[in-house]
């Protein structure tokens, strides 16, 4: 018997850009939405404003195979502010077509509230910047699973990095551009009146093999899926 209800998006945008926010001339890009991106997605699709996403953020969980990072490509813009002025160059990371299975778990009623959203959006979807659309990667991109509790040590999805660093070993698979890599993704925000901090926890992403660690973890098992759920 299922938990809880969960929501499986699959998609492949023909650009993305997740950007890591403590970087300045650099805007550098996770190779995979975190879950500050992921939960803003589905909260603009269901088109709730600020104080709706961050109900989202604390009532769902979030986890995300990277199935392939795609192509990492860089641009740079000279940013012009007045005559005589300093030109400061800056340099922009995108993924060409990267693919991405996204998780989310919570309370039944709203999770089918967000199937129905992604089907059917109050606004038009952007899994990243205003220039990074959502792309489905397949006709049904967007389905409602069942959802249970469980302990593994195999996993194919982003993990915690104090999981990892307790002992793990990386199994290659198939040829990757997204070799193990630890971030600080932001996982909620801290709110001081209308300005608000990013939240982060370290995780490490991969693509392109699995995971298996000294010690089992607690996770979301979305239609026998394994996967670690924030």
């Amino acid at each position: 018997m299922s938990d809880v209800l969960g929501l499986v998006v699959e998609v492949k945008p023909i650009q993305a850009h997740f950007r890591i926010p403590y970087n300045s001339l650099l805007m550098d890009s996770y190779p995979f939405p975190p879950k500050t991106t992921a939960i803003g997605m589905l909260a603009g699709a269901m088109g709730l404003p600020e104080e709706g996403l961050r109900g989202l953020l604390n009532e769902l969980r979030y986890g995300v195979i990277i199935e392939e990072a795609g192509s990492r490509v860089e641009e740079t813009a000279i940013i012009f502010k007045k005559e005589n002025s300093p030109i400061y160059p800056i340099t922009k990371v995108l993924y060409h077509k990267p693919h991405c299975r996204l998780f989310f778990a919570g309370e039944d009623k709203l999770i089918e509230r967000a199937y129905e959203a992604l089907l059917d959006p109050a606004f038009t979807p952007y899994l990243g910047d205003s220039e990074s659309l959502l792309y489905p990667a397949r006709k049904d991109y967007v389905r409602l699973v069942g959802v249970e509790e469980g302990r593994e040590t195999t996993l194919r999805s982003v993990i915690p990095e104090e999981a990892y660093s307790s002992g793990a070993r990386f199994f290659v698979l198939r040829r990757s551009n997204l070799t193990l890599r630890d971030y600080r993704m932001p996982v909620g925000f801290t709110y001081s009146g209308k300005k608000r901090r990013a939240v982060f926890r370290r995780v490490v992403a991969f693509a392109g093999g699995y995971v298996e660690l000294a010690n089992p973890v607690e996770v979301s098992l979305f239609d026998g899926e394994p996967v670690f759920t924030f």
